[in-house]
């Protein structure tokens, strides 16, 4: 799997609300995103996934995730605004 496809779906995991908007939008720009949070939470996992990781580096790509995350949101509202949880 591409790495903007893990990270399309990452996200959309992530925030579930914007699914509908993330699945429709094409760009290369978003692709760069996708890639980007794709690499850092993958990242983040393997760290997770170790014996005695560095508490440091997991704080550092939940930060880096987090921001991501908080800076594609504003854009995805500008397309749509997010569906309620029920669908509605």
């Amino acid at each position: 799997m591409k790495m903007e496809k893990i990270g399309r779906a990452r996200l959309k995991l992530r925030l579930p609300l914007y699914r509908h908007v993330l699945s429709d939008l094409k760009s290369p720009s978003l692709n760069e995103i996708f890639v980007a949070y794709a690499e850092a939470s993958m990242q983040l996992d393997a760290l997770r996934s170790i014996d005695h990781p560095d508490q440091s580096l997991i704080e550092e790509y939940e930060r880096t995730c987090r921001e991501i995350e908080n800076s594609i949101e504003p854009y995805l509202r500008m397309f749509r605004p997010p569906l309620t949880m029920g669908g509605r």
